[in-house]
């Protein structure tokens, strides 16, 4: 036996080692693609683990993943699918240790993935995916927004995550999936929302909350100069009251029970197109993921319909990537990149989405 001084405590979530493993204890089973193989993955991860190497054990936890077993498998009722496994390496990751980027990894697997049982091994990598994107924070783990821009990738919602997963298991995925999920951040409840067009003498409320979300959601996106100017020039009460007078502009407040404004919408219908086109859309970062995004964008594509507007279209900041995920996701895509100069040194650099309005 071949003992070794770890670096790392042991994940509990793995089987614990007492010996390195390598590359040969994979080898060794030939080709043997069942509950041994995915009983030694688990331990080879934990020994990477131990030893320093996250990476490297995110990827046998991969392959371990990669297997199709049942459900009845006794291996899986002493070891279960290791999503827990890699939330727990994500949240103790040690500086100075090579993680790579998880969420741009199973980005890339999911969408790349060939056989055998690629459709299986796709959508648990989504599954990874999403935790990866729930744990770990993405100005420091971003996405792969060119391939997402010149593939015209869209990432897949919880809810269509968990579909795939409860189709395709053969074993308990989505249990074990969502119990990780509520592990991280427990459970979200729905939120009890309304939105209301409103007139002038409500663009205070706009003015408060434009303040509020830029300071809270665009450094690192724009500098904090930038958002000072921005502010200046488009939530002036005056300008935006001029908006609606000259350019019969929408202003909407989204409002959630109990706790009044949480955001906000401005729109207008192009003057020579068929547009609707969103001046405007943000809320507050503390309700981010309780699906208000796609209820507003539901909301205005409806009003494009009473304006009888063909397509609904709208600017994202190119590093914006959570909005940018949110449009692709509610059917907008990309159609040409556009960089405006705003006055006093400063440009936007965004992408130009629309969508079809049926």
């Amino acid at each position: 036996m071949r003992h070794h001084a770890w670096i790392n405590p042991p994940c509990p979530q793995l089987p614990d080692v007492e010996r390195l493993y390598d590359h040969t204890d994979i080898e060794s089973l030939g080709g043997e693609r069942g509950p041994l193989f995915y009983e030694t993955a688990l331990h080879y991860a934990q020994s990477l683990w131990r030893e320093g190497f996250p990476a490297k054990s995110i990827l046998l936890i991969n392959r371990a993943l990669s297997l199709p077993l049942k459900a009845d498998e006794p291996i899986l009722a002493q070891w279960p699918l290791p999503y827990q496994a890699l939330v727990w390496i994500m949240q103790n990751r040690v500086e100075g240790q090579f993680i790579g980027n998880p969420r741009r990894h199973w980005q890339h697997l999911a969408t790349r993935m060939v056989e055998p049982n690629k459709e299986l091994r796709t959508w648990r990598a989504w599954a990874c995916w999403y935790l990866a994107k729930t744990v770990l924070p993405e100005a420091d783990f971003p996405s792969d927004q060119k391939q997402i821009r010149e593939e015209q990738i869209v990432e897949p919602t919880h809810d269509q995550i968990a579909d795939y997963l409860q189709r395709l298991s053969p074993a308990n995925d989505l249990a074990i999936w969502q119990r990780t999920l509520e592990s991280i951040h427990g459970v979200k409840q729905p939120l009890s929302t309304r939105i209301r067009r409103i007139g002038a003498d409500e663009l205070p409320m706009v003015q408060k909350l434009g303040h509020a979300i830029w300071f809270a959601y665009y450094p690192g996106i724009i500098s904090d100069a930038q958002i000072r100017y921005m502010l200046s020039v488009w939530y002036q009460t005056g300008n935006m009251a001029h908006e609606m007078q000259a350019r019969d502009v929408w202003y909407a407040l989204v409002e959630v029970e109990e706790r009044g404004a949480v955001g906000y919408i401005s729109f207008e219908k192009l003057a020579l197109e068929p547009v609707l086109f969103i001046n405007k859309l943000y809320l507050l970062p503390e309700v981010h993921g309780h699906g208000l995004g796609g209820l507003t964008l539901r909301w205005a594509e409806d009003r494009a319909r009473d304006l009888r507007c063909k397509l609904v279209r709208l600017r994202v900041n190119k590093r914006n990537a959570p909005a940018i995920r949110a449009y692709l996701r509610h059917g907008f895509h990309f159609t040409e990149d556009v960089i405006s100069d705003i006055g006093s040194g400063f440009v936007m650099d965004d992408y130009v989405m629309e969508k079809a309005v049926r």
